[in-house]
């Protein structure tokens, strides 16, 4: 018997995306490390919402069953809807199941969510967009990714 690696301990991967390219294709590129090691795969969008106390909201879009995907909650922002949706399809196409897509409500920077989530769901591998939109809702930047990369407790893939 060979002796375990790092990379055999990979078995859930997170993407967070913003609806950006790079956010999107950071979701591809974890689509197939998640085929490679039969990982499981979930993804999340962080919306920012400084008037919420607690940082974590989980479970408005859970992919898990056939039932959750048809009863999407309603208080989803539509857009993120139809990027789980494309990140959802793709997977299929590459025999992959998405094990959660969720909206993350949080009142502290993207990159700290990211991680708390991370944390919280024992995510072995975080794949992450470089860039992504700026503005109020979209909190992807540079400065995102740097954090994530400088805090996570797991390794983490840049996609350019």
């Amino acid at each position: 018997m060979g002796m375990k690696t790092a990379i055999d301990t990979i078995s859930k991967i997170l993407t967070a995306i913003d609806g950006s390219e790079p956010s999107m294709r950071a979701a591809e590129y974890a689509i197939l490390i998640a085929g490679k090691f039969n990982a499981e795969f979930c993804v999340i969008h962080v919306e920012r919402d400084t008037g919420f106390t607690n940082p974590y909201s989980f479970g408005i879009y859970d992919l898990e069953t056939q039932e959750e995907r048809k009863a999407i909650v309603h208080d989803i922002n539509e857009e993120t809807k139809e990027w789980f949706d494309r990140i959802n399809a793709s997977a299929i196409n590459n025999n992959i199941q998405l094990s959660k897509a969720e909206l993350v409500v949080s009142s502290t920077s993207a990159d700290i969510a990211i991680i708390g989530y991370a944390e919280k769901n024992r995510i072995d591998m975080i794949v992450i967009g470089m860039h992504g939109v700026s503005g109020l809702k979209k909190l992807f930047l540079g400065s995102v990714a740097s954090g994530v990369i400088k805090h996570a407790h797991c390794p983490v893939m840049v996609v350019k």
